[in-house]
């Protein structure tokens, strides 16, 4: 039985797709733009830069470590170790740079800091070996995925450190808890029931409803900004 409503199976392709986790990666994106845009938009090339760090250091990297033997989860069954490897670890690279680019051009040297407390936790949360698995917490994936981004938004578009970002941090920290208790939740039915379908039709509605609202928060803000 499938783990997710998004899950494709049977070719590397297809688990390829999956663990992108796409709506959930759209979501940390929405919450990225929201950082970007609640004080309005100063320059669209550098969102767009670090919109694709963003989904090359969360979407592509993360998720890969995430189905390496001894991680987080475990949806793959045709990619090797060593291939998620050869996707992951370029891609964060990528990310990194990208990162480190535009601080560097933007003279922003006060907030090189999210760099490495991002890419930290790219490896840290899927990693439930890692420090006994402190950080393979529903409390920290909400941090990383939710909160973080509207912070790094926030601060990469107005090079300020004002804390008026919070609300809208706080917000994406909870709508990430959220996404995450339920996520468990339908993974833990759809292993354990035999009649996983019957129980998890509202679950997954509520899933997909959470995704399209934080798409469409995202929207407002760049839309009002």
């Amino acid at each position: 039985m499938k783990q997710t409503w998004y899950q494709s199976e049977g070719s590397k392709p297809a688990e390829l797709r999956t663990i992108l986790h796409l709506p959930y990666t759209l979501m940390n994106l929405s919450f990225l733009t929201i950082g970007f845009g609640m004080a309005g938009m100063q320059r669209w090339d550098v969102y767009t830069w670090i919109m694709l760090a963003y989904f090359l250091g969360l979407g592509i990297a993360a998720h890969s470590f995430d189905q390496l033997p001894g991680m987080g989860s475990s949806y793959v069954k045709h990619l090797t170790p060593k291939e998620l490897w050869m996707i992951g670890l370029p891609a964060l690279c990528v990310a990194v740079v990208i990162g480190a680019y535009w601080m560097i051009e933007l003279c922003a040297w006060h907030l090189l800091w999210i760099i490495p407390l991002q890419s930290f936790f790219v490896w840290a949360y899927p990693n439930a070996k890692f420090a006994g698995g402190f950080f393979h917490d529903d409390g920290w994936f909400a941090v990383s995925f939710g909160f973080i981004p509207v912070m790094a938004g926030f601060y990469i578009n107005t090079l300020s450190l004002n804390p008026m970002f919070i609300p809208w941090a706080v917000t994406a920290f909870m709508i990430s808890l959220i996404e995450i208790t339920l996520s468990r939740y339908v993974r833990t039915v759809r292993k354990d029931s035999p009649d996983a379908n019957l129980y998890l039709v509202k679950p997954e509605l509520a899933l997909k409803i959470l995704c399209l609202m934080s798409y469409a928060l995202a929207m407002s803000v760049i839309l009002w900004s």
